[in-house]
């Protein structure tokens, strides 16, 4: 709900209407959102990998990749796209490094990686391997779209697909690292929140040091943008970070956006200050994106006439000096603070688990399907014993002390496996191509006019003949390449994710002339061509 108190506080919530007020600026306080951001597991075979193996399976594995590794390296740069019986589209096979021992990876673009050891060092005796020969990686957004049961349940028939292909019979299968996360709106101001001094006072665990990022903010501000417990090798590593700020600064995953959206945590207000940000690839533009919101719906000249000033100025402006106006006419976006633990196998193995259900008929999956039903277990455990705040004050003993407001409501998060409707999986998907659409339109943008300049040094060209000339003076080398470009990064896409997507109507209403023959060509038509 609003707060009422805004309505007198920030000019342009008094100069529209209660309604408006609601469409823009209705969202849920203090919530949290909690999902399984990351999810490795890894697989064990009955066939023998050891680097004696005389397993046939295996030896014609090593077959199948060796040569293909080669010609990646002399004919295709950077991935071969392989395709397996079961598996609905090609997997991108990559060279690869990981622990030692996984050389190969096998990629599903955005849901997740297959790394393959070709070979694995047998026990301490020789006579046996304990090494899992593969470990999966599913990635964050597909764990965010489906959840974790079914995206574990989609990967693994595929990756069991690519197995079956080798005829290799697995073992068993195991978790391998778990991130645990809580996305929330809770703090308005997680400066003073995880001050130094006030988290040290909080904090209970058995972490030795903790380690605080922070960023100036204007000439005298800062922010507290990451915390950090233990290594990430640990058997637990904990981060606490500013979620909103990573998305936007580092330009990626911008489905988080319409996700937090859909779950009452940001508003629409938010949402259009978080995309200029977004596109802008800068967190320091948020206050000047609160400015622009302000000239496309306030109201009162005075303050519209020194919007569009700043704005017109943004490299000249001091910073503090837009931040004032902002917050004097516009509220703060909600922050979005992610508190993350990464739990690693030599950790999780230790649990006991429960048998929460019968999963007997799970096959080689079973310990998957205990492990994912005792999560509420591990999560109490990990919120209470591992890491916890507690409030700053009252017994001498921290660890004797309640646990603060924030805990408590992190630790009360409902657990909901899939938070993503198939519904809102559609708009998501779109949502997201057509943000990252504009960041790669505005990308061209400046790259044409830069090279432009380049070109022709300092000159009044309109943009639109920078625009055309860098077409125009594309050859048929340069066509080729981008032949080839574009194949490679149809392969690396997820035709899956983009097939049902509403295809972007082109605009275009500008022509080419071509200055051998006259003739007249849409930029569409002529790109077309040139491919």
């Amino acid at each position: 709900m609003i707060d009422n108190k805004y309505e007198k506080e920030y000019q342009v919530m008094q100069e529209m209407t209660s309604e408006e007020n609601t469409f823009w600026f209705d969202c849920s306080k203090k919530k949290f959102l909690h999902n399984i951001d990351t999810f490795y597991y890894s697989i064990k075979f009955h066939n023998d990998f050891r680097s004696s193996s005389e397993a046939l399976e295996v030896i014609l594995m090593r077959r199948f990749f060796k040569p293909r590794l080669e010609r990646i390296q002399t004919e295709y740069g950077s991935f071969l796209p392989l395709e397996f019986p079961g598996v609905d589209m090609p997997l991108n096979l990559r060279p690869f490094s990981f622990a030692g021992y996984y050389n190969i990876c096998l990629e599903y673009p955005d849901y997740f990686d297959l790394f393959i050891a070709l070979s694995v060092p047998g026990s301490s005796d020789g006579n046996e391997s304990v090494t899992c020969e593969w470990v999966v990686q599913i990635r964050s957004y597909m764990l965010w779209m489906y959840g974790v049961h079914k995206a574990f349940e989609k990967s693994y028939a595929m990756v069991k697909a690519v197995a079956d292909y080798f005829n290799l019979s697995i073992d068993f299968v195991q978790e391998n690292r778990v991130d645990y996360c809580w996305h929330s709106n809770y703090l308005a101001n997680p400066e003073k929140f995880f001050s130094p001094d006030k988290f040290y006072k909080m904090r209970v665990d058995r972490f030795k040091d903790a380690v605080f990022h922070t960023q100036k903010a204007g000439e005298t501000g800062h922010e507290i943008d990451y915390i950090s417990m233990g290594k990430r090798s640990d058997k637990v590593f904990i981060r606490i970070y500013l979620k909103s700020k990573e998305v936007v600064e580092k330009g990626y995953k911008p489905w988080f956006f319409k996700v937090w959206f859909f779950q009452g945590l940001i508003n629409r207000y938010d949402l259009y200050v978080y995309e200029e940000a977004f596109l802008k690839h800068s967190w320091a533009y948020l206050d000047y994106a609160r400015l622009q919101f302000y000239l496309e719906h306030g109201k009162e000249p005075v303050y519209l006439e020194e919007c569009r000033k700043l704005l017109s100025e943004e490299k000249k402006t001091s910073r503090d000096l837009v931040k004032a106006l902002a917050d004097r006419l516009t509220p703060r976006v909600n922050l979005i603070m992610n508190v993350e633990y990464q739990t690693m196998r030599k950790h999780t193995k230790s649990y006991g688990l429960l048998p929460v259900k019968d999963n007997s008929k799970k096959g080689e999956c079973k310990r998957i399907y205990d492990y994912l039903d005792n999560r509420k277990i591990i999560i109490d455990y990990l919120t209470r014993d591992v890491f916890r705040l507690v409030k700053p004050d009252g017994e001498e003993r921290k660890s004797r002390r309640d646990m603060c407001g924030f805990w408590v409501a992190l630790r009360r998060t409902r657990l909901v496996d899939t938070l993503v409707t198939p519904d809102h999986l559609k708009l998501v998907r779109q949502y997201s191509h057509n943000l990252n659409s504009q960041l790669l339109k505005e990308r061209s943008i400046k790259a044409a006019v830069t090279l432009g300049l380049y070109q022709k040094g300092i000159n009044d060209d309109s943009p639109i003949i920078d625009f055309t000339e860098a077409l125009c003076i594309l050859n048929d080398n340069d066509i080729e390449d981008a032949v080839r470009f574009k194949n490679k990064k149809i392969s690396q896409l997820n035709a899956g994710e983009l097939a049902n997507i509403e295809k972007l109507e082109s605009t275009a209403r500008f022509l080419i002339v071509d200055k051998d023959t006259g003739e007249l060509l849409s930029i569409p038509d002529s790109i077309q061509q040139g491919s």
